[in-house]
This record gives structure tokens, C-alpha cells and sequence, in this order.
């Protein structure tokens, strides 16, 4: 089954093209709402926040320190509200929070630009003022009305070079889902990413994802199911492979260059592959709007963006921090010279428009 092709307006201009520049999961709303909305409801009353703090959620581990040092100080500084970071929660929490209106939750969420196209279609995220953003400043592509990437992440295929030897690593997703390598592979445990990832290791050229041929993702998930370890988070993915659990897997590549700048034994490639990234989203009816705004207006400008590119490979969206980013840092980044010409956005609108059939086929797919 191919999925229905996206005909409406793309408030996200070049959306599903590839990037001209010089994670991270969309969560079962049904069974995960559910779950949520029994610790949602016990705190629908309370207000997230003192006058002086705003909770927001994100990536954790070392990722997390990261965003601490590049965002949160910089920001707590200039405006005197701290962040205080919670775990990452995706979009059935969201829904849970929105509909108890459990604002003791969270005020702003630091998730993936699928996740964040669909809450805004769901009408579950506020819009954003961009009377605060200079929207001009953004990469085309990467932002929508209620919501902005605040980076640029890629999906990278990553080896153990102790279990790998040399002359036979995967040399492209083709490679990586060959069935007759049974060798043990890492996977991002939901169909968004996971299935542009499979279409390329089906041979489908990176121009052509879109509209997604959902039915080939899972034949290709198929015929390599027995060596699939899924995960469902960035850290977990880091201690399957640096770990020597899998031989190989897709991981988001700030997790696959913080193993090497561990020193562990990976390598990973970041050409042709699928950006997504960090995006931020505002609950909608949320109380503490206005100060959430504050923060999302300060994530838009350039010093914050380049901070994390130069502790972590996620390029800018602020298309004005690259004169602000150590060169060796830029380079490593998917939207850098020489790798920007063979990666490109996933299509958000269209993940949006077709989420609901495309998690349902995957979880079938999943208890088949």
C-alpha cells in the first residue's frame, strides 16, 4: 500500500527537497495517551511552574549536558528563568497533558519535527509569535506555524569496527539491510525514520521517498527481522553499539560521534540519509505561553544554535550561526558542503497528513 500523497498547503517551504545549505519518533497516541493521561490527571491542577522557572523537555544523558550548556545557562542568564529539563516526551503524552490539561508537566517541548508537525495539525501545539523569530534567518524547511527545528539531526548507519572488520562494513543502506547478513543490527523502534531508512536500503533513490511506499518498508523490515534489537531511545542505541550488542545499526548521529569521541570502536557514514531534528513545540492552551515564547525566541538566534553544534554534530537551522561554528565541528554536521547535497528533510507535512495509517501498519507489522 502506498499511502496517499500530501496535497495541502506546506507552511514549511522546501519541505521533502533536498538540503542547498553551503532525533525523534512519533509515538502510538491510542495506547500511549492512555497510559499518560493516569499520571496526567493526578497533577491536572497544578501549574508547572514558579514565576521564575520553565520545564522543558528533551533528549537526556549526555545529550542532555549538552543541551544544558549550549541552551539552558545562556538562556536562565539572559532572562533570569531557569530551565529545569525533563525527561523527553513525545506526542501521546502531549495529548494526555493537553486534554487534562496537566500543565505541571511540561511547558515546552524539545521533540522531533514529525512529532511536532502533527501535534500542530492535531491542534495540540500553540502558534508561535514570530513577531520574536526572524523567520528569515531559519533554513527553508524548518519550521511550520506552530513550531521551529532548533537543529538539524540525521539518521547515520554506524558499525562496531571490533565486530566489522575492514573491507566489509556497509557501505550504504543497501548494504546494511542485505538479508544475507544475519549479523545482529540496531533500529529505531517506530516507523518514522525507520521507514525512509528501510525504502533506502530497499534501493528507493532519496528523491523518491515521498509519497512513502509503506508496504516496501515493511517487506525490506521483513526479510532482516530475526537480527533486528530495537530501541527507543538515543542512549539505549549508544549501549547496543558501543556495547557490541549489534554489529551495526541506525543511530542519530550526535549518538554515533559521541561514541567515537569516546573512543569507542564505531565508525558511522552521514551521506545519503534523512534529517529530521530537535524542533520546539509550545502545548496548546498552556498557561505560561508568553514565557515559553521567550525561550523559543532565544533558541531561533545564532549564539545558542552554534553552541551546540560545537559541542555535538546538529547543524543550525539560524542559517546566521555558521560564522559562529569552529570549522572541524561544522564540517561533521549533515548539512555541511559534503554531505548537504545527498541528504535531505523528511516530508513533515506529509508524515502529518498520514501518521495515524502509517502507525497503525507498523504496529500490526510489530505483533505479526
Amino acid at each position: 500500500m502506498e499511502v496517499t500523497e500530501n496535497n495541502g498547503s506546506n507552511s514549511m517551504e522546501s519541505t521533502g527537497k533536498s538540503l542547498q545549505l553551503s532525533r525523534r519518533q512519533l509515538l502510538q497516541v491510542g495506547a500511549g495517551a492512555a497510559v499518560f493521561a493516569v499520571t496526567a490527571g493526578k497533577s491536572a491542577l497544578a501549574q508547572s511552574s514558579s514565576p521564575t522557572e520553565l520545564l522543558v523537555t528533551g533528549g537526556g544523558g549526555d545529550f542532555g549536558v549538552k543541551l544544558q550548556k549550549a541552551y539552558y545557562d545562556g538562556f536562565q542568564a539572559a532572562s533570569g528563568i531557569k530551565i529545569v529539563p525533563q525527561p523527553y516526551k513525545g506526542l501521546a503524552e502531549l495529548k494526555a497533558m493537553v486534554e487534562a490539561k496537566a500543565w505541571g508537566q511540561a511547558d515546552v517541548l524539545l521533540t522531533s519535527a514529525g512529532e511536532a508537525a502533527m501535534a500542530e495539525k492535531l491542534g495540540l501545539s500553540e502558534p508561535l509569535d514570530y513577531s520574536l523569530v526572524k523567520k528569515d534567518d531559519l533554513m527553508k524547511g524548518s519550521f511550520g506555524k506552530n513550531y521551529f527545528l532548533t537543529d538539524v539531526a540525521s539518521s547515520v548507519l554506524a558499525w562496531n569496527t571490533d565486530a566489522v572488520k575492514p573491507g566489509s562494513e556497509p557501505k550504504n543502506w543497501v548494504d546494511f539491510f542485505n538479508p544475507s547478513n544475519r549479523a545482529p543490527r540496531a533500529l529505531f523502534k517506530n516507523w518514522n525514520q525507520t521507514f525512509e531508512i528501510a525504502l533506502l536500503g530497499a534501493g528507493v533513490p532519496i528523491d523518491k521517498l515521498y509519497p512513502m511506499d509503506a508496504d516496501l518498508a515493511l517487506k525490506t523490515l521483513t526479510a532482516i527481522r530475526d537480527t533486528i534489537r530495537w530501541y527507543e531511545g538515543g542512549a539505549q542505541s549508544q549501549q547496543m553499539l558501543g556495547g557490541g550488542e549489534v554489529d551495526m545499526g541506525m543511530l542519530w548521529v550526535n549518538r554515533a560521534d559521541g561514541l567515537v569521541t569516546d573512543g569507542r570502536p564505531v565508525k558511522y557514514l552521514n551521506t545519503n540519509t534523512v534529517l529530521d531534528g530537535d524542533a520546539i513545540v509550545i502545548p496548546a492552551g498552556h498557561p505560561n505561553k508568553d514565557k515559553a515564547m521567550k525561550f523559543a525566541a532565544y533558541l531561533a538566534t545564532p549564539e545558542p544554535q552554534a553552541r551546540l553544534t560545537n559541542l555535538t554534530p546538529l547543524g543550525p537551522t539560524n542559517v546566521k550561526a555558521a560564522s559562529l561554528i569552529e570549522p572541524d565541528k561544522l564540517a561533521k554536521t549533515a548539512t555541511a558542503p559534503e554531505f548537504a547535497a545527498t541528504n535531505r528533510f523528511q516530508d513533515f507535512a506529509w508524515l502529518a497528513d498520514n501518521g495515524d495509517k502509517l502507525t497503525e501498519m507498523f504496529n500490526k507489522w510489530l505483533l505479526g
